[in-house]
């Protein structure tokens, strides 16, 4: 073993955006990190056509914990496969996966990098670059193999076998992953410094459910649990960007059905600020990897009600804390909301006294305490065969490539202002 000594660790980012729970809760591991002493570094995309300064909040966020980050030109930065669609053409995109992975192991060399860490099953710069120069890799899931990222079930093997250990979100992923790969996969709970704030005194029992309003967060059905309560004064709140059909489709049935008291607030900065003390969080999603925004309304004390999708039930199994109901079943739904509406006063009771469990289990240090055990007791790394293919991996193709694909789009450019 090399020991506890400080480590120089290499984060490859999903997005380089911190609008997601991946970027957000590997965000408050590289700080943890770093305030024990380990030197890290975080590389992350821009996108062609991108201006160099679009991520500059970002880079500023990481630089405050003194993280450095680099962000690599891409024309795209996940899987050929993964969701995204396929923008420019095959040679571009190719040539900056090559660009990148040449970039990444350049970082690896100058940094002496001990230990390369994949944010998101959605990249694999990263673990090439560490291949190809007998680093460690860490890879972290946080997606389920299913819906949107069914794609990443065919890529097993290669993930299995360019990791040296690989994590995914506590719970039920962890389960499944668990039975689809054949090594160990360890695990870690996403980490989110939430801000504890003060709720307002309110005057009537609102309904609050907060997150985009997708076909994912599944609001039609809180909607028609909603319409069937039949309790005076209680509102619905919608809090969150809309996807345009799925808002359409909840104001149809809204009208049809006449329903009162429901409204859409859209975007706020700081959802939490908008709550008061007579307050019930409630959410119908469908899918979640774990469920931030369930905990962040445990943490301020918020009464709680959600649906037992994989997520929640991952997270109401380490919290123990809310009332579930089972996904699809309106009249459930529909019963649990009359039952802490009408014994509000004991469910607000209990998330209070609960606080105190909650923000002890809930911190950085127990969330990915078996993941920083292991960054700190790195083995030794043998060399990697895929080192043979380094350069043919890593040396870019003619610069022609880019060339003629910056050459399509000014003709593409000229033939629209001929047409204007």
């Amino acid at each position: 073993m090399i020991g506890e000594k400080m480590k120089k660790i290499l984060f490859v980012s999903p997005t380089g955006t911190l609008d997601n729970g991946a970027e957000i809760s590997i965000y408050h591991l590289m700080a943890y990190l770093a305030k024990k002493g380990h030197k890290v570094i975080n590389v992350a995309p821009i996108y062609l056509g991108e201006p160099e300064n679009m991520h500059d909040e970002y880079i500023a966020n990481f630089a405050s914990q003194s993280i450095e980050t680099h962000l690599l030109r891409a024309a795209k930065w996940w899987w050929e496969d993964a969701p995204g669609g396929l923008p420019a053409d095959e040679e571009t995109r190719t040539y900056y996966y090559r660009e990148n992975i040449s970039r990444i192991k350049n970082i690896i060399i100058d940094n002496e990098i001990d230990l390369v860490i994949s944010n998101t099953v959605n990249v694999f710069q990263g673990a090439v670059a560490a291949a190809c120069e007998s680093t460690a890799h860490f890879w972290l899931i946080h997606e389920f193999p299913f819906d949107e990222f069914a794609y990443y079930a065919s890529k097993i093997d290669f993930i299995e076998e360019q990791s040296d250990e690989i994590y995914s979100v506590d719970g039920l992923l962890n389960l499944e992953l668990n039975n689809l790969f054949t090594s160990n996969i360890r695990k870690f709970v996403p980490y989110s410094d939430i801000e504890k704030i003060t709720l307002k005194n309110g005057n009537i029992s609102r309904l609050v459910c907060v997150g985009r309003i997708s076909e994912r967060k599944n609001p039609l059905e809180l909607i028609k649990a909603f319409s069937q309560v039949n309790i005076n004064d209680l509102e619905l709140v919608f809090i969150g960007n809309s996807d345009e059909n799925v808002q359409k489709e909840c104001q149809d049935y809204i009208n049809k059905k006449n329903i009162k008291n429901i409204n859409f607030v859209g975007y706020m900065e700081n959802p939490w600020e908008y709550f008061t003390d007579k307050d019930i969080f409630v959410s119908s999603s469908s899918l979640e990897t774990f469920g931030l925004v369930y905990v962040e309304a445990l943490l301020n004390g918020i009464p709680t009600i959600i649906s037992d999708n994989p997520g929640y039930r991952s997270a109401m199994k380490i919290f123990e804390i809310g009332q579930m109901y089972e996904l699809g079943n309106v009249e459930q739904l529909t019963q649990v909301i009359k039952e802490v509406v009408s014994n509000y006063d004991f469910y607000k009771k209990n998330s209070l006294e609960n606080l105190e469990k909650v923000q002890q289990r809930y911190s950085v240090e127990n969330c990915y305490k078996e993941l920083v055990e292991s960054i700190e007791t790195l083995p030794v790394v043998e060399n990697k065969p895929l080192r043979h293919l380094s350069k043919l991996l890593t040396i870019n193709p003619p610069r022609t490539v880019y060339n003629s694909y910056l050459g399509r789009v000014k003709r593409k450019v000229k033939k629209l202002l001929k047409k204007v």
